[in-house]
């Protein structure tokens, strides 16, 4: 693997006394999409805000392309920032706007806007130009704050939330033209998000953080099917998760032994909600018994809810068809089984 482009060594951010960052080892790749994702106060942010030189580490090193960038302002480190906010000028028009950098830069004024022009027509805002930005839907907002982030050509783009307060059908178009972007300029991307469609379904890699760490880095696919900790379990997906001492390939459970494709000793094991199947009867092999609470739609089926005996609760997908066949009611007991091939296991 080349050497990549940012790489964070035994970082630390700390806040007075509260630790935001903690021994923060990441390397990024050129070209690729990273996304960073977690629960609020996960760090997420502030690595993202030390790499756009907002923030200064406590301790360890942040370089990019093999230079240590610690002390380096924000305007020297072409590392320009999409904001959740956007921070769109108000008293400019849209070319305006999209020309603020390269003004900045000294960019002469026929070569900036042509170039800002390149770009609203890259964007399709070609007839937008002299527009005020109150008279721009959110969708058109967005993207012109990414046309004045790329109209300097940057190496990497870091994005901060930047389709979370977009109406859902414009985050679906805009979540295709953020892609479609990164492919075709070969732009590095570190994007930050609380959302797991967005993390998913653009990123070539996903940074899953909790508590100033990373608990996992990986595919989308890896992660979602494979999580290693039960933080990133619940965190990432609808699973459900079964702990307890595995002796001969059967783990003991509330619900009585589990067949578990793991060595003795304690563990823990996965089951995603679409993977679990309800029926009225028990069925053959394994199966728990749970009462059902209450469904949610959830687009491409529906969720159901139950609680187990032993007062966990239960997550099971099913399609609109199986929902009318099942007929549940609140208060009714049901059968939850999975094959045993569906089984993710996590040890300890």
């Amino acid at each position: 693997m080349t050497d990549p482009l940012v790489r964070f060594s035994r970082v630390h951010k700390r806040f007075g006394t509260y630790v935001a960052v903690k021994s923060l080892d990441l390397d990024i790749q050129r070209g690729e999409f990273l996304a960073l994702m977690g629960p609020s106060g996960c760090g997420k942010t502030t690595t993202l805000r030390m790499l756009a030189g907002l923030e200064q580490p406590t301790s360890g090193t942040i370089t990019i392309g093999g230079k240590v960038i610690n002390d380096v302002p924000p305007h020297r480190r072409d590392t320009p920032l999409v904001w959740q906010s956007l921070a769109l000028f108000p008293f400019l028009n849209v070319v305006e706007n999209v020309e603020f950098g390269l003004r900045m830069r000294g960019v002469g004024a026929t070569e900036r806007r042509d170039r800002a022009m390149m770009w609203l027509g890259r964007m399709d805002l070609k007839g937008f130009e002299t527009r005020r930005i109150d008279q721009l839907s959110g969708g058109q907002r967005q993207r012109v704050a990414l046309a004045r982030s790329l109209v300097t050509e940057p190496e990497m783009l870091l994005l901060d939330e930047p389709l979370s307060a977009l109406d859902a059908h414009l985050v679906i178009r805009m979540q295709g033209v953020l892609t479609r972007l990164q492919k075709d300029l070969g732009i590095t991307f570190v994007y930050v998000t609380h959302s797991q469609s967005e993390a998913f379904s653009m990123a070539d890699r996903v940074v899953i953080m909790g508590h100033g760490a990373i608990e996992q880095i990986g595919r989308p696919q890896e992660i979602f099917r494979g999580p290693k900790s039960r933080f990133v379990a619940e965190f990432v997906g609808r699973n459900n998760i079964l702990g307890g001492s595995v002796t001969g390939g059967m783990m003991a459970t509330p619900h009585g032994p589990v067949p578990v494709p793991t060595a003795d000793g304690m563990a823990e094991i996965v089951v995603a909600a679409d993977r679990v199947a309800v029926s009225r009867n028990r069925p053959d092999g394994t199966a728990i018994r749970a009462t059902f609470l209450s469904e949610e739609f959830a687009g491409t089926g529906i969720i159901c809810y139950f609680e187990t005996p032993d007062g966990a609760e239960w997550k099971a997908q099913v399609t609109e068809a199986q929902l009318a066949d099942l007929q549940p009611e609140s208060g009714q007991d049901f059968w939850l089984s999975w094959d045993s091939g569906a089984v993710h296991v996590m040890r300890g």
